[in-house]
């Protein structure tokens, strides 16, 4: 949130007050309503392999696909890719639209 945040103050989408105040309540939000896992050797394994599927998953984002099939969870995203290739490994997907 804080890369999103960042990025929209320095193209001039919002200013420096709004973009503390959307930190703020999407960290309110997350301490409330989001669990925190660590990640594991396995996952950067997984994530390796997934680097290598024809979608061309960036290793972020691969990482965190990775991290969600263990953990069997949801994979919830605004980014096209991240949501296309959340299919391939299986996962179920949290629809944002």
């Amino acid at each position: 949130m804080a890369s999103i945040g960042g990025i929209k103050q320095r193209t001039g989408a919002i200013d420096a007050r709004t973009r503390q105040q959307a930190l703020a309540n999407f960290q309110r939000f997350a301490s409330n309503n989001l669990g925190m896992t660590e990640m594991e050797p396995a996952d950067f394994r997984t994530a390796a392999v997934f680097i290598e599927t024809p979608i061309a998953l960036r290793a972020g984002d691969a990482l965190h696909l990775a991290v969600a099939r263990r953990l069997c969870a949801r994979v919830a995203s605004l980014g096209r890719r991240l949501c296309d290739a959340s299919e391939t490994p299986g996962l179920a997907r949290f629809d944002l639209s």
